[in-house]
């Protein structure tokens, strides 16, 4: 009702310095109701370096957006860029709530090192703002400064600009399009719980790019409404061999229950991925699953193209992924299709099928009489259907008119 959009805090609770929040602190709280609340909060991580014992109040917020520093070693070039020494690390205090992921920060990292100040003056009376009435030779600001509190601002000024981008997102939501487009640094520290968080870099450094044009692709295409922030999804490889191109990647649900991964080729219609069962766990909990996609990249036109893919529990889905794939054109004058090759186990049966329909079609046929001696048939006994691939099931499934989403076993439930 104040038109508050963002909240941004460089600062900590002293009463919790060098660790010891766990979260269910009043500051912290504080800033998980005002995310709640409609407000999106970023707020600094904290000095403490490595070696700290959790973090302090306020940065150990369940759902606000805590940030650590990187050091880009004054270049442009990112590859370089370090995190900082000073910048305290992951994970907080457990809170004993039996949810290891509200553990798991900081969640984003931007740079904060050597930052040159607003109004900065690098000699008294020499100020780097030159217009004139504006000099800051006062006010105690020295040319560059360091720490979590100046990685901070420059979250929120991405957050703001997702907003611009995409009003109709929620803070819980923005929080997940940073996290899912940040540029991901180190390896996971906590892999049994997420297979992408790092204590140092959290879920990577800040991309506002990205995080601006996956905003803009939501609003776009009317997706911003459905995106759960607790369903996650993410891409892990495309790859191309000859007229082949394979695209993977992860899903799991934190909460709640995934009920497929679909993917559309040029906003076309939505498909179902090839996914195997996770040792008869299905989709339900929160180990992450492989999806795979395939693709005809001769069935393809010449250049690129965009492959959508997202999860899917009830009318809510993850956020989108988006690969890049490029076409040849060299299908383009044949009955080739862009749409998921098959499987090679798949294929070997369809050849079989193809060879025996064209004996049958080119054959002579014989007239049999009475003093003929009757040919023996032999029974050829169908493959079980423990025996055939998912993608096998789901063609069997579709020619039955049962529904094909789901692990092996339960299309094999509804087969039998």
């Amino acid at each position: 009702s104040h038109g508050i959009d963002i909240i941004s805090l460089s600062w900590g609770i002293t009463s919790h310095e060098n660790g010891g929040s766990d979260g269910t602190d009043m500051h912290s709280r504080i800033l998980d109701d005002a995310m709640l609340a409609g407000v999106t909060v970023s707020n600094a991580a904290g000095n403490d370096g490595p070696d700290n014992d959790g973090l302090s109040g306020m940065s150990a917020s369940s759902l606000s957006i805590t940030v650590a520093a990187t050091d880009d070693k004054n270049t442009i070039d990112r590859s370089d860029d370090t995190i900082a020494s000073y910048s305290s690390r992951g994970p907080r205090r457990d809170n004993g709530d039996s949810n290891p992921l509200d553990e798991l920060v900081p969640e984003i990292s931007a740079p904060g090192t050597n930052i040159v100040q607003a109004e900065g003056c690098v000699t008294s009376g020499g100020c780097n703002n030159n217009i004139p009435g504006q000099d800051a030779s006062d006010n105690t600001y020295t040319g560059r400064g360091s720490g979590t509190s100046y990685a901070t601002p420059a979250v929120t000024g991405v957050i703001a600009l997702v907003m611009e981008a995409n009003p109709d997102l929620e803070p819980l939501q923005i929080k997940e399009v940073l996290k899912q487009t940040a540029e991901r640094r180190g390896p996971a520290s906590a892999p049994t719980i997420d297979p992408f968080w790092n204590r140092d870099f959290g879920y990577g450094m800040v991309d506002a790019y990205a995080a601006v044009e996956l905003a803009q692709h939501l609003s776009a295409t009317n997706q911003s409404s459905s995106i759960d922030p607790y369903l996650q999804n993410h891409l892990s490889s495309v790859n191309v061999s000859g007229s082949e191109a394979i695209i993977t990647g992860l899903s799991w649900a934190q909460q709640g229950v995934i009920d497929r991964v679909e993917f559309r080729f040029e906003g076309g219609e939505w498909q179902e991925t090839t996914y195997e069962e996770l040792n008869g766990s299905n989709m339900t909990s929160t180990v992450p699953f492989t999806w795979t996609i395939g693709l005809n990249v001769d069935g393809m036109s010449a250049g690129n193209h965009t492959v959508e893919i997202r999860a899917v529990s009830g009318d809510m889905t993850s956020l989108p992924v988006l690969a890049t794939v490029t076409g040849t054109g060299l299908g383009m004058n044949t009955s080739s299709s862009p749409i998921v090759f098959l499987s090679v186990g798949v294929s070997i049966v369809l050849i079989l099928i193809i060879g025996f329909v064209a004996w049958k079609a080119f054959s002579t046929p014989v007239r049999m009489t009475m003093e003929d001696e009757p040919l023996e048939a032999e029974l050829v006994e169908a493959p079980s259907l423990e025996g055939m691939t998912v993608t096998q099931l789901k063609e069997l499934a579709r020619e039955q008119g049962v529904p094909v989403s789901g692990t092996k076993a339960q299309l094999i439930e509804r087969l039998s």
